[in-house]
């Protein structure tokens, strides 16, 4: 296990295609009529393999992550535009209205308890079970251009207390 360990430290690109092999492997059992599927597979896998502490490049973690979204896109995107009607108006109001709840639900407990940025995307993502948003949260952050200091600084502010150079 430790020469595991090590081998995965010293080429984290190794770990990467394991996690997309066996994570496509495991996407393919079915227990009777369930199959998880492969993006799922491989997202099971990747925490599995992720508990070894391995560091990725961050270049390389965006476009997994962005290959990630897409893949989800792709496959839910086609049924989604099928499903648009006149029948599907009251589903799309559910949403909207369970988006916005969750969204107030969220800043009232942030604020209620005294959680900065990060808890509070962490809040949004287990809460409305989108794990989109941690990633999300973090990319609008680093793509606000601050020094790291000051990024590191607006996550970790709690997000009542804003100035105008720091939010």
């Amino acid at each position: 296990m430790s020469l595991l360990r090590q081998l995965l430290a010293i080429e984290p690109l190794i770990a990467l295609f394991v996690t997309i092999g066996f994570g496509y492997l495991v996407g393919k059992i079915r227990i009777g009529t369930f199959v998880l599927g492969g993006i799922a597979g491989t997202l099971l896998m990747g925490v599995l393999i992720g508990q070894f502490g391995i560091k990725l490049d961050p270049g390389i973690k965006g476009i997994f992550f962005a290959l990630f979204i897409y893949a989800v896109g792709f496959q839910g995107g086609p049924q989604f535009f099928h499903a648009l009607n006149r029948r599907s108006l009251n589903q799309l109001a559910s949403a909207f209205v369970m988006c916005l709840v969750g969204l107030l639900c969220v800043l009232g407990g942030a604020w209620c308890f005294g959680l900065d940025r990060g808890m509070a995307a962490g809040l949004a993502a287990g809460g409305l079970t989108q794990s989109a948003i941690i990633g999300t949260a973090g990319d609008a952050i680093a793509k606000l251009g601050l020094a790291p200091a000051l990024a590191k600084t607006v996550m970790t502010q709690p997000i009542w207390e804003c100035s105008a150079h720091a939010c």
